[in-house]
């Protein structure tokens, strides 16, 4: 199904795209998502299916990243929750890693561009 990105109320289906801002970029196909930041990662496992309101929930991993060589013995990817909504073009993406408290939470447009400074 072809991307959502600027429709102001959309329909139901898979969300796919390059979707980028407030120092994210996420990558959508029928698959699942990347998630990248500056010092942090993760995955949405499956497509991101969009309910009929515009509204998704997902299941997937996080990982928060430190500066220097990353430790082969570090802890695997915590499981996450992610969900929002897209509304007149700008998909709400909210994540709650296992264990956090309040989820953070940004907003993204399709085929934005954004410079990530990674841990250094």
């Amino acid at each position: 199904m072809a991307t959502h990105g600027a429709i102001a109320n959309p329909g139901p289906g898979n969300l796919q795209g390059q979707w980028a801002g407030d120092r994210l970029q996420l990558s959508i196909d029928d698959h699942g998502g990347r998630v990248q930041m500056d010092c942090a990662s993760g995955t949405i496992i499956g497509p991101l299916r969009l309910a009929a309101d515009g509204h998704y929930t997902a299941n997937g991993t996080f990982e928060q990243h430190q500066s220097g060589p990353q430790r082969g013995d570090a802890a695997a990817p915590s499981s996450a929750r992610y969900s929002g909504e897209l509304r007149d073009g700008v998909l709400k993406l909210s994540i709650l890693p296992a264990g956090a408290t309040s989820p953070e939470i940004f907003n993204l447009r399709e085929g934005a561009q954004v410079k990530l400074v990674r841990c250094l």
